[in-house]
């Protein structure tokens, strides 16, 4: 009897243990590994010895201010991107500057940029009488300036692009005498000048009532001695006091400003991790805004300098200013339609507020 009773309490207890292990619910599973973190984007390793070239004296500013930039570039990519300034047109002429940039055999320029490739890149360098200062140049020509989108969009098509400029002076022309009513351009002036062998330049001066000669730069100089021409036109009161011996009248027409842009081969900027696309443009930015600031100044001691080599130094006042660029605007920007086209012209007309033609 204790038998069978113990076997059945065993039984009740078998039973109650397998209706208690029914209705548990069952353990939760456990927690899976957290996945690994992604691996952070490897940054650029390249070690890159890049050339910039420019065609002005080492002792320039603009060659002091390209080599600041490349000291800042070297700096801030710690090391990866070292760029060599080679002055003096050591590289060659500033055509040819341009010719091995687009190519691809130069990485970058400090330069005039060469519109013998499209003649539409002269929006970017000589298009007469758009701004009449410093400040009004910078709007222009800074990143989402009319005159920076424009020139890039050109550019683009030559296989390099441009990423700021340093202002080189307000141009005019250094003459051996002061011609008749020099601001007025219905007078003729009975002299004649050498100008750069660019369409715009030939017609902007002819306009202006003088005669003109496309001579090379190089040969100025000693067309001024002996007389094959009695001036020159380019560049600013910086460039006239390179002809301090043979001219003696500067006259400040301020018909541009010239832009010496630094400029970066396609493939090379391409080749460049963003971050340092960055560093590099940041850095030439900040080098045209420092030469923004200084270049009025760099004017005026030019001037001055000439002044007080016996020169005489002329300089329209607004008014003249306005009646000039009325006269080219009206009967140069026509003539060119055929190198740079309606649509960029029109463009700039519109952003200026001054009529179509």
């Amino acid at each position: 009897m204790r038998k069978k009773s113990l076997l059945i309490i065993g039984l009740v207890m078998v039973l109650v243990l397998s209706l208690v292990g029914a209705c548990a619910k069952p353990a939760p599973p456990a927690p899976a590994p957290a996945p690994a973190p992604a691996p952070a984007p490897a940054g650029p390793t390249y070690q890159y010895k890049w050339r910039m070239s420019s065609a002005l004296a080492s002792e320039t500013e603009q060659v002091i201010a390209s080599k600041r930039l490349a000291d800042k570039v070297r700096e801030r990519t710690d090391g990866r991107v070292d760029i060599t300034i080679y002055g003096d047109a050591i590289l060659g002429a500033w055509d040819l500057t341009n010719e091995s940039v687009i190519r691809g055999d130069l990485e970058m320029m400090g330069e005039a940029l060469d519109d013998s490739w499209d003649p539409r890149i002269a929006i970017g360098y000589y298009m007469p009488f758009i701004y009449i200062d410093y400040a009004a140049q910078r709007e222009l020509c800074q990143p989402g300036g009319i005159v920076y989108n424009l020139l890039n969009s050109v550019s683009a098509g030559l296989n390099y692009r441009v990423l700021g400029y340093f202002s080189a002076g307000v141009g005019g022309t250094s003459l051996t005498k002061v011609p008749p009513s020099p601001f007025d351009p219905d007078v003729p002036k009975g002299m004649k000048t050498r100008v750069m062998a660019l369409t715009a330049c030939r017609l902007t001066y002819e306009r202006m009532g003088y005669m003109v000669a496309a001579i090379p730069f190089g040969e100025v100089y000693t067309a001024i001695q002996t007389g094959i021409v009695e001036g020159q036109q380019g560049g600013g009161p910086m460039q006239a006091w390179m002809f301090k011996d043979v001219n003696s009248v500067w006259l400040h027409y301020k018909d541009y400003i010239e832009p010496i842009w630094w400029s970066v081969n396609e493939d090379a900027w391409q080749s460049l991790h963003p971050i340092d696309q960055e560093i590099l443009i940041g850095a030439v930015q900040e080098e045209q805004d420092t030469q923004v600031a200084y270049v009025e100044e760099m004017d005026e001691k030019y001037m001055q300098m000439l002044r007080d080599y016996g020169w005489t130094v002329l300089i329209p006042t607004d008014a003249e200013w306005d009646n000039i660029a009325a006269a080219i605007r009206e009967d140069v920007w026509p003539e060119l339609v055929p190198l740079i086209g309606k649509d960029m012209l029109y463009q700039l007309c519109d952003h200026l507020g001054v009529p179509r033609f």
